[in-house]
């Protein structure tokens, strides 16, 4: 069986004009069982991906209650784990430029699978120096 490749956006994090960029990447890194965009669902900045998601190529995760700080990066660490976790993904590609993810790293090594990161032009360096792969948005 084909392990799976999974995609996870953080849309407060990388703008909705990417979405094209980003489904040709994962198609270039293996079978992409699932993308998922995540944002706060009444954040005006991130609509654009709500408007995108209706076309099916990603899920939106529209996060609810009041903004709080790394709320959605912490939803979307939470996922990115439980995925790390199943026997059927092979990867997991993280589409940020938010230095905050890099923690991902070990939690990929010690579940034997592969992590990749996917970032914009002015990605965290911390995100760059991690063992995870690396990639921009071109």
């Amino acid at each position: 069986m084909k392990q799976k490749t999974i995609i996870l956006v953080d849309g407060e994090n990388v703008s909705a004009k990417n979405a094209d960029r980003i489904v040709a990447i994962g198609n270039r890194l293996g079978a992409v069982a699932e993308r998922k965009v995540y944002h706060h669902q009444k954040d005006q900045a991130t609509r654009q991906w709500t408007e995108i998601s209706k076309g099916g190529d990603y899920k939106d995760i529209r996060l609810c209650g009041s903004p709080a700080k790394n709320k959605v990066d912490r939803k979307m660490q939470k996922d990115a784990r439980a995925y790390l976790k199943s026997p059927d993904v092979g990867m997991v590609c993280v589409v940020t430029s938010d230095g905050g993810f890099r923690c991902l790293a070990e939690d990929a090594a010690a579940a034997g699978k592969k992590l990749c990161f996917i970032g914009g032009k002015n990605p965290s360096r911390r995100l760059r120096n991690t063992t995870a792969q690396f990639m921009r948005l071109k």
